[in-house]
């Protein structure tokens, strides 16, 4: 069956895939992004879903992408399972099907991973929402256009748990960490490349642009109070630094913000690719 895929725009697609057997053999950890393992039968998937032939090319798309869904992650942005099963669903329709399930089981007959398709498609929102929440806050200020709203000017120093200097650095903020010093230790501490050498600066934002544990203590807290928020996979140190209404400003074109967005993403990609610790296990896709 040929399956179309509908993202921003129509992808026309069709699986083929070996033998179980074979399957097997290929199924393996073939490159490792900032610890994540990535596998063959997912670099498989991303060829066709990029549109790309050349293996290694298509590497490369797939480690971008990972990459930014990575950092989308750090800075707190989240995508709900529900919207990931509503993407999927829409998918599902412009193939004709009906329901998620079906569109599960014809993955399922040709072979291929329901589990790694979902987790594509996350990144894609993850990414979406990175483009919409972050950098549309780092070149505008993150407003609805035309939109009154309160925000919340944050910094955030955010401390990896599988770093082995975790105990450390975490012990030494918790005892040196002030107002004043915030920025200077997020530049030295952080392990967030993007935020630290902004001082930590996040941004500003909007109640709901966060996770929740983030979003319900940023907008819990006092101004220039320090705190904490755990997370699966490390914790933040955050300071909302100061309040205020906003309203964007409206004198750039669609076209001229499509474009800055679509520079400053390049920008914020380069800065990501030279920072990322990438271990070709396959060398062929170096």
């Amino acid at each position: 069956m040929m399956i179309r895929v509908i993202t921003s725009f129509l992808i026309f697609f069709s699986f083929l895939y070996a033998s179980d057997k074979d399957l097997k053999l290929f199924d393996k950890i073939i490159i490792v992004v900032n610890g994540q393992p990535v596998l063959q039968s997912e670099l498989d998937m991303a060829m066709q879903w990029f549109g790309i032939n050349n293996k290694k090319e298509a590497a490369k798309k797939l480690i971008d992408q990972i990459l930014v869904a990575q950092e989308a992650e750090k800075l707190g942005i989240r995508v709900d399972p529900k919207e990931i099963d509503d993407a999927i669903l829409r998918i599902a329709k412009a193939n004709k099907l009906e329901s998620v399930e079906q569109f599960k089981n014809k993955l399922i007959e040709q072979e291929l991973s329901f589990t790694e398709f979902k987790d594509l498609i996350k990144r894609e929102l993850l990414i979406r929402r990175y483009i919409q929440i972050h950098l549309r806050r780092v070149l505008f200020g993150g407003i609805k256009e035309g939109k009154q709203v309160k925000t919340r000017k944050v910094r955030i120093i955010f401390l990896s748990t599988s770093n082995k200097d975790f105990k450390e650095k975490y012990d030494y903020l918790l005892k040196n960490l002030n107002a004043d010093n915030f920025p200077e230790l997020a530049k030295k501490y952080s392990d967030d490349p993007i935020t630290a050498e902004k001082g930590g600066l996040l941004g500003e934002v909007q109640k709901g642009d966060l996770i929740p544990k983030l979003d319900q203590q940023i907008w819990k807290k006092k101004i220039r109070e320090i705190f904490e928020v755990p997370v699966k996979n490390g914790v933040y140190f955050v300071i909302v630094e100061a309040e205020k209404e906003k309203v964007l400003n409206q004198d750039l074109s669609g076209e001229e913000i499509a474009q800055r967005l679509k520079n400053e993403y390049q920008i914020q990609l380069n800065k990501l690719r030279e920072k990322a610790i990438i271990e070709y296990l396959d060398k062929s896709l170096e």
